[in-house]
């Protein structure tokens, strides 16, 4: 009989998810004037606008264009040249064996990454304390007041080319499912792609794509899918002045400056370091189209579970409806939280592991029963 109920509760509760991201277009408008707001306090992190470099191309081969005398090519004489190499490897061991213990000991402190940064030191701290002896370092303020928050291995100052964050969705306090999202840019384009899984019911997804230079995210499409099939789209049709949205783009409003797709907006803000200004922005989500302004609200100390992140909250509000992006500074200003919510629904999703350019930057440890403090 309880194991019925238990079952019965996790349907009905993914179902409501389900519907609510639907109906909503899981747009940032999550975040209704909840029961118990976090209270955040007064914006004491720098948030830098990131560097969009493009990696450099590889280097051309020195040989290009460079015509080597046949007669040299196939010289078999040169294969005595190994010889002596060996001789000075198999010495090499001699040589290394003398100063080994300490280097080990930092390279594999430095090596110690995917675990949460709270056990993990930057690598100028590595270093400083290597070279200084251990009792002469008296424990800095600094030190002690980063205790506990979480930290990359190294500090994010590039805008990621590839960025993947899973979540977990929250239905009010109850964890009904999981998201995922894909961020990728290659020469000038991106492409967002967002899955959302609830336990029970079709997958939903969303897909973004645009241009992106250093002037920001410039939005072409944003498609919305049901289980498969394509449920709704909008077209920034820049040549026409128009944007175009629904369930056929039948619909169609001017397109205004600066207009963003619902997800596209939380990457522009982490490029431009959250300054986009006072102006209300036109924000679609495929199936609906928003104008509101997007800023700072505060900062908080948003604690996962298994350490803190410092973030900054974005927060929007109109009609009722609430939106908040949480950036993390530390994280290349990635949404590690997004919350929309109105008087009848409140849904958040909450990231348990971040990937910044292949490599795993953060995840929450496995634990029996998950527990988030920021629940309210």
């Amino acid at each position: 009989m309880t194991r019925r109920r238990l079952l019965l509760i996790a349907l009905v509760l993914s179902l409501l998810l389900h519907l609510a991201l639907l109906g909503s277009d899981l747009l940032p408008a999550i975040s209704a004037p909840p029961a118990e707001e976090s209270k955040l306090e007064k914006i004491d992190v720098k948030m830098q606008a990131m560097r969009l470099d493009e990696p450099a191309a590889p280097p051309k081969p020195a040989t290009a264009g460079v015509s080597l005398p046949p007669a040299e090519a196939p010289t078999p004489k040169s294969k005595p040249k190994p010889k002596p190499a060996r001789k000075r490897e198999a010495s090499k061991p001699v040589e290394q064996a003398k100063p080994a213990s300490a280097p080990t000991a930092e390279a594999s402190a430095s090596r110690a990454s995917s675990a949460p940064a709270a056990e993990i030191a930057s690598a100028a701290e590595t270093s400083r304390a290597a070279s200084a002896p251990a009792a002469s370092v008296p424990p800095s303020k600094d030190s002690a007041d980063n205790a506990g928050f979480l930290h990359p291995d190294t500090p994010q100052r590039q805008f990621p080319a590839a960025a993947q964050i899973r979540y977990q969705g929250y239905w009010g306090s109850a964890m009904v499912g999981f998201g995922n999202l894909d961020w990728q840019r290659d020469q000038g384009h991106y492409r967002l792609d967002i899955t959302v899984s609830p336990i029970i019911g079709p997958k939903l997804r969303y897909l973004a794509q645009g241009t992106i230079d250093k002037s920001g995210l410039r939005p072409d499409s944003i498609q919305s899918f049901r289980g498969g099939d394509l449920k709704e789209a909008a077209r920034f049709d820049y040549e026409a002045g128009l944007l175009r949205y629904g369930g056929s783009e039948d619909k169609q409003l001017p397109l205004k400056p600066g207009a963003q797709d619902a997800f596209s907006l939380a990457f522009q803000l982490a490029l431009k370091g959250g300054d986009l200004g006072s102006a209300p922005i036109q924000i679609t989500t495929a199936k609906k189209v928003y104008e509101y302004p997007m800023a700072p609200a505060g900062a908080f100390d948003y604690d996962t579970g298994a350490g803190k992140m410092r973030v900054i909250v974005f927060r929007a509000q109109g009609d009722g409806d609430v939106t908040e992006f949480w950036l993390a500074p530390d994280f290349a200003n990635l949404p590690v939280r997004i919350l929309r919510a109105d008087k009848d629904k409140r849904i958040e999703l909450k990231a348990i592991r971040i990937d910044v350019n292949g490599k795993r930057q953060w995840e929450l440890p496995p634990q029996p029963t998950i527990r988030n403090k920021n629940a309210h």
